[in-house]
């Protein structure tokens, strides 16, 4: 699938959830609770970045068809600044690694517009767990983040 399609995709699905017509299951695994010192640094540009990671898998049926999409996010901070690297990917239905060189083979481009659709639809989906529906599953957990040069 095509960024462009998977954006035309996305707002299908926003539209039907926020009908109340889908049900979600939502998996994401952040570093962002880890100890500040415990988090690796890069230094680029003249400055030390703090390095934070997040995945999440979203899954749900679609018109009949199994969906599956899983994100990736590389946060750095330094000081007020921040930038971040943003990954899609559409893999298997059952794949649920967490693991940028298992996901790579299904990787989609990441546009700023298809990034701006899944951040809409994480935050329907997190505005509907905080009410209480009963039509996004939720699960959450920490990862840690490794240092590159280990």
């Amino acid at each position: 699938m095509t960024a462009e399609n998977l954006c035309v995709t996305l707002e299908d699905m926003i539209k039907e959830t926020s009908q109340e017509k889908l049900k979600w299951q939502v998996e994401f695994a952040t570093s962002e609770y880890q100890k500040e010192e415990e988090k690796p640094v890069v230094e680029a540009d003249g400055k030390t970045w703090m390095v934070d990671e997040c995945y999440t898998a979203y899954s749900c049926n679609f018109r009949g068809a199994d969906f599956c999409m899983i994100t990736y996010e590389n946060i750095e901070k330094s000081g007020e600044q921040t930038r971040t690297i943003n990954l899609v990917f559409l893999p298997p239905v059952a794949m649920r690694l967490f693991a940028l060189d298992e996901l790579a083979p299904y990787a989609v481009e990441a546009s700023a517009v298809l990034v701006d659709k899944i951040h809409r639809l994480f935050e329907l989906l997190l505005s509907l767990k905080r009410e209480g529906s009963d039509q996004v599953i939720l699960d959450a957990r920490e990862i840690v983040v490794k240092d590159t040069e280990e």
